[in-house]
């Protein structure tokens, strides 16, 4: 049986840890398996969690961040590391930094010689996002089955995985 608050616990943990922590529980965790990393930048608690432990079950490593901010704090020092997220999923509207503002700021201080990694939008704003450039925009409420066939696209479309 599959114990869903037990990795939400863990997964908790590792979010509030140092990157090296992260880092070393989301590969023992899944030793020897070359699953992306998403990194999903979301403010409510509530949809962090529901997004973990969906992402988990489909055997994605997964790291969570609550602003864009934390965001490009944790991308700073993933860098320096060589850990690189396979994919993004980003709120529009969250405090201290909000998804505008994260896209703008990370692609300004991403390495010129590697592609930044698509991004999925989250919004409940039905306006138009090119401006933004996100590879794929999703209007919240949204179907967890929509959000999974959008993640497998790209990443079979842009064949990035974790490092």
């Amino acid at each position: 049986m599959i114990d869903i608050t037990a990795r939400l616990q863990r997964r908790e943990q590792a979010a509030r840890l140092s990157l090296a922590q992260t880092t070393t529980h989301l590969n023992h965790e899944d030793e020897g398996a070359s699953c992306p990393l998403i990194l999903v930048i979301e403010d409510h608690a509530a949809t962090q969690n529901v997004l973990t432990s969906v992402l988990d079950l489909q055997g994605y490593q997964v790291v969570c961040m609550a602003n864009g901010r934390e965001a490009l704090e944790w991308l700073e020092r993933a860098l320096q590391t060589e850990q690189r997220p396979g994919i993004i999923l980003l709120d529009l509207f969250m405090p201290v930094m909000n998804g505008a503002d994260f896209l703008a700021n990370m692609r300004a201080s991403w390495p010129g010689t590697e592609p930044v990694p698509p991004v999925i939008l989250f919004t409940v704003d039905q306006g138009n996002h090119d401006d933004l450039a996100c590879s794929e925009v999703l209007l919240k409420p949204f179907h967890i089955r929509d959000l999974l066939a959008k993640i497998k696209l790209l990443l079979d479309t842009t064949q990035v995985y974790p490092y």
